[in-house]
């Protein structure tokens, strides 16, 4: 872990307690992965231009992340409504 994800960690919990300052950073992680995998759709073509669809090889990785961020929005949601 970098030394700025440790302090956005650092922050997260102080801001939200110590599981959900975990879950918001890995949330925050799996965005960043989601984001850098788009990009990267955006700037692939193919020999006569510009792909419509992600690369066969991305699709199965793409769906992973999503479902993964899914998950980790519903607890981190299902933590907030536990302190209230």
């Amino acid at each position: 872990m970098t030394t700025s994800d440790a302090a956005r960690l650092d922050d997260y919990r102080f801001q939200m307690g110590h599981d959900a300052g975990n879950l918001a950073l890995a949330l925050d992680n799996l965005t960043d992965a989601m984001t850098a995998l788009n990009q990267h759709l955006v700037y692939y073509r193919l020999e006569g231009g510009q792909r419509r669809t992600a690369p066969p090889d991305l699709v199965p990785l793409l769906a992973v992340l999503a479902d993964a961020k899914r998950l980790v929005q519903e607890s981190l949601l299902r933590l907030k409504g536990k302190e209230t």
